[in-house]
């Protein structure tokens, strides 16, 4: 049995992610954006927040260099920063690292138990969950 390193994990994780959206019953057809896209949100959820510790504990304002704004009009404004900064280049990563030259074949064979929910749904839960607790633990109740 190979170690499971934060490589094996990425690979195990999106393999999840095929199985996930090629038997999603609604849009099967098209599967691969959609895997991709899954795991290209949860692994931008994760850099979000770890950008929000560090900013905000470790070095305070340190990372207001990487603020970058395309646009400043309107109420879409950071749904937009998101998706250009974070999840189309992690989606052309995660391109590259699984699906060109059909890797994902070979990656379903090479890990043949993470070929089912569990992995991808655990690893989407925490990643939207975390954040969520985090901001709620910082809330403070006055009465």
């Amino acid at each position: 049995m190979m170690p499971t390193t934060s490589k094996n994990m990425y690979f195990k994780i999106f393999v999840s992610s095929i199985y996930t959206a090629q038997n999603n019953g609604v849009m099967g057809d098209v599967w691969k954006i959609l895997s991709n896209f899954y795991v290209a949100t949860a692994i931008a959820c994760n850099v979000l927040m770890l950008y929000i510790f560090i900013n905000n504990h470790l070095a305070p304002d340190s990372l207001n260099v990487f603020i970058i704004k395309y646009t400043t009009i309107g109420e879409y404004d950071f749904i937009l920063n998101i998706l250009l900064t974070l999840i189309i280049p992690l989606m052309l990563f995660n391109y590259f690292m699984i699906y060109r030259g059909n890797r994902y074949k070979k990656l379903i064979i090479k890990y043949p138990q993470a070929y089912n929910k569990k992995p991808f749904v655990i690893y989407f839960l925490v990643s939207f969950l975390a954040p969520l607790v985090y901001v709620l633990t910082q809330v403070e109740i006055r009465w």
